[in-house]
């Protein structure tokens, strides 16, 4: 319906529910109105349990007959009500008022004055004290009361406002085109406007205070925000609330409106948050209804938080070559950082459009994010994808503020290299940069053998201290990434001690010392509990057996062996209780090497995304992790396992196969604990775990168990197999393509011999001389 189909004025919508106590303040308010009466319809719905109401308007309506005042009646329900007075309202602007609610005399006058088909009009907003009857600033006041007229940004300056159904003047066609959710017992405002505002395009107008049409609002006892705690109210009902708002989000067109809408969960988590605080043992009972709506946004953030620290500012800049989307181990942990320190943040990192992406942790991570910055670009870990990275990533930031803080992580060079060119230029910015693993070698002890350029390399030691080394043109790309991360760094964080004592002992032994002393041990961050129920998987687990989970791949220094070797050598009576599950890229791999036993109850699937890998963790009886084994390659081992972070916040039970000393083997967090490359260790790890779990003892003597050496023999005969298996469809394989190879290098020779025949005809004579009969066919056809 168009403004043209109805009649000048405003409709005034007066749900009303026991309102006897109120409504004559308000019916004077609109009888001493300045406007001209036959400009407005005052609409009273009545709606449910009735009182003297009715006649108190009847009354009003006999005393002023020059006003038009309609009383009708809806199903119980505030938003039946209003959509009952929308549904028949017939003027061209329309204004919500509560009943125990008045108005200024000038009120509807002044708005309308200011009225436009594509604006929404408000007035001054008072409250009224319940108790005193004072008039009192309410905590809506201050946007209204510092500006006037058109109002830019609206949704950001006043969202508050915006969220209330009263004091607006609204254009009726537009109203028209959206209910009240009936089924909502509380939070309707906030529903209604986050479906609303997204379908239009609005010019907002404040009418100045010196104007006095103001909106008088009364606090009630029996508010509706005010029930008492409890699960129905505080938990489902605002699950709805979120869940309507969620509808406003998919049809918003801008940044701005979907920023908006998002906002407005914020408050509702608020009372969820306040049922949690009094019934903590609610906790996993709530996260679990959370989760039971499937919602394409829920403010995680807020979950189970103080809701007034959030959302602060520190002006920091986080510099991550791989961020998500991009699913890696390093953007995972860089997101982590920033859930857990509940700082807003900006980030600058790559596309890697060529990565696998996780889309679903993104959202979790950007409530955090002020500004996102990409540098368009492919994985590449040469020094000339890192340089453009760096001048790239430079010019962004030219037309940013100046950071107080920046963060680095570097698993990928990339990330550092940008931080330190940004700390060159802004010396004055704090930069704490973080090594994920040492970068100059890889687990198996390869050197990284890849170069800068002699360019770079003399800019970087003109800047150098001299009391500090140059580098040279035969340190490798790693090398000096950490050597120049470790000197000009503010802080330096490793995730444990033995990398730290490892990347430091590669360093110039004159600024060791330095180093040390800007040092922090951090291990890989571990997310609070809320996060592993995001996700609710339906992944199939018989809890009749001992379920054991092992989630990554396998390769040289880290090769499943200890726990294929365990669960071949558990006691008789424990060989046919337990599943294991695997969830990897390395399908094939794991099929060749497991034994038959373990192959035959085991189930082998695909990666899975970051947020289902949590939910996941929080389902299996055991979850088992590896270290690298590099006790051969190096003095000391360096690595610690990213996943043993995220396994810790499960709630389930861990095996760890480590190397002696290794960072791993020094958590006293870990249950039970294995030796690398020791069947013995691993055999009695494993019988433990599963006669902890099935409380069932281990008999003094297993008749039928194997000795380690015949067990060894029949292993390396099962594995030699393969291998010939492998190599015999390689060889096939081979065949065939040479094979093929033969028959196309036939069909060239054909192709070839063909192409020389049509040559010879086409020079022949008698195809010079058919010729003109060749054209003439061709003009009939």
């Amino acid at each position: 319906m168009s403004l043209n189909n109805l009649e000048k004025g405003i409709n005034v919508i007066i749900p009303t529910y026991k309102g006897e106590k109120y409504i004559s303040k308000l019916l004077d308010s609109l009888v001493n109105q300045t406007i001209n009466p036959e400009l407005f319809d005052a609409i009273f719905i009545v709606n449910g349990e009735k009182d003297s109401t009715s006649d108190i308007i009847k009354e009003y309506q006999k005393d002023n007959p020059n006003l038009n005042i309609i009383l009708t009646y809806s199903d119980e329900g505030v938003c039946n009500a209003r959509n009952h007075g929308v549904n028949i309202s017939k003027r061209e602007y329309t204004i919500f008022i509560d009943d125990d609610d008045f108005i200024s005399e000038n009120y509807l006058e002044t708005l309308y004055k200011y009225s436009k088909p594509n604006r929404v009009v408000i007035g001054t907003f008072l409250d009224i004290n319940e108790d005193t009857g004072d008039v009192q600033e309410s905590y809506l006041s201050p946007p209204l009361l510092k500006n006037s007229g058109i109002i830019k940004e609206a949704y950001s300056y006043m969202p508050d406002i915006l969220v209330i159904t009263t004091d607006k003047l609204i254009p009726t066609s537009e109203i028209k085109k959206t209910l009240f959710n009936p089924e909502l017992k509380n939070g309707v405002d906030i529903s209604y406007y986050a479906r609303f505002y997204p379908e239009h395009d609005f010019e907002f107008y404040l009418v100045d205070k010196s104007e006095g049409a103001t909106y008088y609002r009364l606090w009630r006892d029996n508010s509706i925000s005010r029930q008492p705690l409890s699960y129905e109210f505080n938990v489902i009902g605002r699950l709805n609330v979120i869940e309507d708002i969620n509808k406003g989000l998919k049809t918003a067109k801008t940044d701005e409106m979907r920023n908006f809408i998002k906002s407005l969960t914020g408050g509702q988590v608020n009372f969820i948050n306040e049922y949690l605080k009094e019934n903590p043992k609610d906790l996993e009972k709530v996260y679990n209804e959370i989760n039971s709506y499937n919602f394409d946004f829920f403010p995680y953030k807020y979950l189970n938080e103080n809701y007034t620290q959030l959302n602060k500012e520190n002006n920091e800049l986080i510099i991550s070559y791989a961020f998500p989307p991009t699913n890696t181990t390093t953007s995972n942990v860089v997101a982590k950082r920033i859930i857990n320190n509940k700082n807003n943040v900006s980030v600058i990192c790559g596309s890697l459009n060529d990565k696998q992406k996780d889309y679903e942790f993104e959202k979790i991570v950007n409530e955090f994010i002020i500004d996102k910055m990409t540098v368009n670009t492919d994985f590449n870990d040469t020094w000339e994808s890192t340089l453009k990275f760096i001048k790239t990533g430079m010019k962004i930031l030219e037309n940013k503020p100046i950071y107080d803080k920046i963060y680095s992580r570097s698993y990928f060079i990339p990330s550092n290299f940008l931080a330190l060119a940004y700390k060159l230029k802004y010396p004055d910015t704090y930069w704490k940069a973080e090594f994920s693993d040492p970068l100059r070698y890889t687990t198996t002890g390869y050197k990284i053998e890849r170069y800068i350029d002699k360019h770079y390399i003399e800019k970087i030691n003109n800047i150098i201290p001299n009391e500090y080394p140059s580098i040279r043109e035969t340190d490798t790309l790693n090398s000096i990434c950490e050597y120049l991360t470790c000197l000009f760094a503010d802080k330096i964080i490793f995730t444990n001690e033995n990398q730290k004592t490892f990347i430091l002992n590669y360093l110039p032994a004159e600024i060791r010392e330095k180093i040390n002393s800007k040092t922090v041990i951090s291990p890989h961050p571990t997310l609070d509990k809320k996060y592993y129920y995001v996700k609710n998987t339906d992944y199939n687990i018989d809890k009749k057996y001992i379920n054991f989970a092992y989630f990554g791949v396998i390769f040289g220094s880290r090769n499943f062996e200890d726990v294929i070797n365990a669960l071949d050598n558990l006691n008789n009576e424990y060989k046919d209780k337990f599943r294991l599950h695997l969830f990897t890229p390395n399908k094939t791999m794991f099929e060749q090497i497991l034994s038959k036993n373990i192959f035959d109850k085991t189930y082998i699937n695909s990666p899975i995304s970051y947020l289902d890998f949590l939910n996941l963790t929080t389902k299996f009886d055991v979850l088992i992790v590896e270290d690298s084994a590099v006790e051969n390659i190096f003095k000391i081992n360096p690595y610690l396992p990213s996943k043993i972070s995220d396994y810790f916040g499960s709630g389930s039970d861990i095996w760890a196969i480590c190397e002696e000393e290794s960072a791993m083997d020094k958590l006293n967090e870990i249950t039970y604990k294995s030796r690398i490359n020791d069947i013995e260790s691993g055999k009695i790890a494993a019988n433990k775990i599963m006669q902890d779990k099935l409380q069932v003892k281990i008999s003094k003597k297993d008749p039928n168990k194997e000795n380690t050496e015949e067990y060894l023999r029949n292993r390396i005969n099962h594995l030699t197999t393969k291998i010939d298996e492998l190599i015999q469809v390689a060889e096939e394989e081979f065949r065939k393509d040479s094979q093929y190879e033969n028959e196309i290098n036939r069909l060239k020779d054909n192709i070839n011999q063909l192409k020389e025949e049509n040559e010879n005809i086409k020079s022949s004579n008698s195809w010079k001389i058919t010729k003109p009969l060749r054209n003439i066919t061709n003009k009939f056809k």
